[in-house]
């Protein structure tokens, strides 16, 4: 919740906050913005308004509708919700504005694509191709469809396990079951997303993270990419297999979430046809299923020496789930890391 991530106590006059938003948007992109109340329509819910303040402008020659709410509350997935709502209500251009919020919370919404503005920090409209960084940083280039496996596998590992000695392609490669052309493209990724660089020493290519830790994390965010690819229902014992327990079954071992009915496992998908031959496993409807097998893009046993799948490949699979409960869930999981 925005409510916790306050920094400072924001007084609750909203005339002030046009003004602000005024200079905000005037210095940035060089000319006159007028912010105005905006007179909701007959087809805008009640509730709207209710909970948000609304604003109109025109910036860089659109119609935008403004939903600031200052008190700090709303997650971002109800804040996506209700930009949606009043997207298709008012056919404008609509940001959510707020005076302050978590570096988590801002991932969160550029990773659902919200548009969004907080004077003195950051401007985000895709709509418009404005992204302003805060405290000015030039655009970071941000690949469209997100990390590859292999870059999110090399990312993930340095967070989880940051040993200074494991920096090179060769090194990777065989503590990630890559080869080591595939951490060397991975390497390149990471380069081009603006999360690491890389430097030569002799023949060996060493990579260096700009950041750390959970800001590291949070950079990388809006990239990430749930390492799903299938789900397939099946019959046998999985536990034979010695299969990293994955999924909600997984997020329930390392939370509080309720357990679900039926167990699921993690595999990498060019494994899993010889798995199952060895295991015993035979592909069924869901309701005559055992278990419930996940072809991962990555092998899921690189990044985990327990019985689950690690905690970063979970919080990419669900931080955006439409369940709240298992989205939740999910920032728990980075709650209960040593960062």
């Amino acid at each position: 919740m925005f409510t916790t991530m306050l920094e400072k106590d924001i007084p609750n006059h909203n005339f002030q906050f046009p003004e602000a938003l005024e200079r905000y948007l005037g210095e940035l992109l060089h000319e006159r913005i007028d912010v105005r109340p905006f007179e909701a329509t007959r087809s805008l819910p009640s509730f709207i308004e209710r909970t948000y303040t609304l604003y109109e402008a025109r910036i860089l020659g659109r119609h935008c509708v403004i939903v600031a709410r200052l008190d700090g509350r709303g997650t971002p997935a109800d804040i996506a919700k209700h930009i949606d709502i009043v997207r298709n209500a008012t056919n404008a251009t609509v940001a959510f504005a707020t005076m302050t919020i978590s570096a988590h919370n801002r991932s969160r919404l550029i990773g659902q694509g919200v548009p969004f503005i907080v004077p003195g920090n950051q401007l985000y409209i895709p709509d418009l191709a404005i992204d302003l960084r805060e405290h000015f940083r030039a655009p970071r280039h941000r690949q469209a469809d997100g990390l590859s496996p292999a870059a999110q596998t090399v990312l993930f590992h340095h967070i989880l396990r940051p040993d200074r000695s494991v920096i090179t392609p060769s090194l990777l490669a065989e503590r990630l079951h890559y080869s080591a052309m595939s951490i060397g493209r991975a390497f390149d990724d990471l380069v081009a997303a603006g999360l690491a660089e890389t430097i030569r020493h002799g023949k060996e290519r060493h990579i260096h993270f700009k950041s750390e830790g959970r800001q590291l994390l949070e950079e990388a965010t809006p990239l990430l990419r749930s390492p799903v690819r299938s789900l397939k229902f099946v019959r046998g014992n999985a536990f034979g297999a010695s299969l990293k327990q994955a999924g909600e079954a997984a997020l329930s071992q390392l939370t509080e979430l309720a357990r679900p009915r039926i167990d699921t496992f993690g595999v990498p998908a060019s494994g899993w046809k010889a798995i199952s031959q060895t295991v015993g496993l035979i592909e069924t409807d869901r309701d005559e299923a055992d278990c419930i097998i996940e072809t991962w893009s990555y092998d899921p046993a690189a990044l985990s020496d327990t019985s689950t799948v690690d905690p970063l490949s979970l919080y990419a699979q669900f931080r955006d789930h439409r369940d709240e409960r298992v989205a939740m869930a999910a920032d728990r999981l980075l709650e209960h890391l040593t960062w």
